[in-house]
């Protein structure tokens, strides 16, 4: 194994290649680096070979010259990154081992990283590079993408030491090709944006409820204006035994029945007139001498529904009409296929209705005149790559 650091003077060529390896083998890409831990990991000794090497775009447009790249890296004064004798093989030196990933090691990077923009979308890796090593030196540059893979114009930069940190993101003005940039600490930069995607989130949740707001309120708009007042019997003290003809047969010679709400067994129901304001004046109809109702030697508690109770009757109404009448569609459908294609009834068979459907489709329908809506998220490419291809 050659050694390296021979101090001899460098080349801008060599300086690049230095610089690219010790990227590759570095603490910031290395732990985030798949395909380099793998080829790591198949030789016991963490030797990678040259030709796996040149396989990294930014490293194979330095050069491809297995001698040139190891030639360069001996002249490296870092320690870093050893050379095998015959030039073939790269690796890490095992007296250099990576940090371990703990929550002090990763807020310790996070305290020499800066957030930096706006940089052209153009720029190369080379120039951010040049421009950053003149503050201080680099530790990690990471150009930052979008999903297509595009610059967008912003870079989390890792100085070494903390003091370079500190007097870049401290200076009053920085600026690169006469454009005075804007920096931050890291953690700065995301505890704002996590501020921005607060804000974003409460406004459009704001909005949300404010459209569902305006809904509610058209649909009790559109209910009052469909509603027929006055019009709904709220009765209180039925025998088990009443049934719904009976209630409907004590109302329907004073007016015209719409439609009763009542189960049998209940002690009370619901009686829905046809016109406006009806339900008063048939309530003084049908009192006795003796001013009161009865109904089946039962004397009733009757009363007009009036505001919200009134209102929310009509609301349960409206969507139980809805309902029926969908689902009166979906039946009708169903019917249509079977005739169609020879169900057991044939195309002009006809369903036998029971009773209590013919009795609720009377009541219904009889007369029934009232049923009548930043930045965008970083995407940053895989470790390695990200310093590799422009």
């Amino acid at each position: 194994m050659a050694a390296n650091g021979t101090g001899d003077a460098l080349s801008d060529l060599e300086k690049k290649i230095i610089r690219q390896v010790e990227y590759y083998f570095g603490d910031i890409n290395l732990p985030r680096d798949k395909f380099l831990l793998e080829q790591i990991k198949e030789n016991e000794d963490g030797w990678v070979t040259m030709e796996t090497m040149v396989k990294f775009n930014r490293l194979r447009e330095l050069s491809e010259d297995f001698e040139v790249i190891a030639g360069s890296l001996r002249k490296s004064t870092s320690g870093l990154v050893e050379v095998s004798e015959d030039n073939q093989k790269v690796r890490r030196n095992p007296k250099q081992p990576m940090p371990e990933n703990t929550a002090e090691r990763r807020q310790e990077l996070m305290d020499r990283t800066l957030y930096v923009k706006p940089f052209p979308l153009d720029v190369t890796l080379d120039k951010l590079m040049e421009f950053f090593e003149g503050h201080g030196n680099v530790e990690g540059l990471l150009m930052r993408r979008d999903m297509k893979k595009k610059f967008k114009g912003s870079v989390f930069i890792t100085f070494k030491k903390n003091e370079d940190t500190e007097k870049f993101v401290k200076a009053e003005t920085v600026k690169f090709e006469d454009t005075e940039l804007i920096k931050k600490l890291k953690k700065d930069y995301y505890a704002e944006k996590d501020e921005q995607k607060k804000q974003r989130k409460m406004e459009h949740q704001k909005k949300k409820q404010e459209v569902d707001k305006k809904k509610e309120q058209d649909a009790k708009e559109k209910i009052k204006s469909q509603l027929t007042e006055g019009a709904v019997l709220h009765l209180k003290g039925l025998k088990k035994e009443t049934q719904r003809d009976d209630i409907k047969n004590f109302f329907q010679d004073h007016g015209n029945v719409a439609w009763v709400n009542f189960n049998r067994g209940d002690e009370e129901a619901k009686v829905r007139f046809s016109e406006k304001n009806a339900a008063k004046e048939i309530l003084e109809k049908v009192k006795n001498a003796d001013g009161k109702i009865v109904l089946n030697d039962a004397e009733l508690e009757c009363r007009v529904l009036e505001g919200d109770e009134e209102f929310e009757y009509w609301e349960n109404a409206f969507r139980e009409m809805a309902e029926r009448r969908d689902s009166n569609k979906r039946k009708g459908s169903n019917r249509g296929r079977q005739g169609r294609f020879g169900g057991r009834k044939g195309y002009m068979g006809k369903k036998n209705r029971s009773r209590k459907e013919r009795q609720s489709d009377d009541e219904e329908d009889g007369n029934d005149d009232d049923g009548n809506n930043v930045e965008d998220e970083d995407a940053d490419e895989p470790p390695a790559k990200q310093i590799k291809v422009e």
